[in-house]
């Protein structure tokens, strides 16, 4: 008689945010953040459509997400009737 063999545990890699955002206008991901801290700026770019904003409340702990965040509340409250 043998011994039981051990199933390995399997790992699930850890989520990570994305790099590339959802643009709200076309609906392709093409949305690239160029974060700039020390002009405290930050610019919204969608590749597919040319959709572009300049977001200025940028400070040292911003994240792209955090952009992205505002980027999407100021689009949706621009082309409120």
């Amino acid at each position: 008689m043998g011994r039981r063999r051990r199933q390995k545990t399997r790992r699930r890699p850890p989520k990570r945010i994305p790099d590339v955002y959802s643009c709200p206008d076309c609906g392709n991901t093409a949305i690239k953040i160029d974060l700039y801290r020390d002009n405290e700026m930050a610019i919204v770019k969608c590749g597919s459509c040319g959709l572009e904003m300049t977001i200025t409340d940028v400070n040292a702990l911003t994240e792209p997400v955090d952009i992205y965040g505002s980027f999407i509340d100021r689009y949706y409250g621009e082309r409120k009737p």
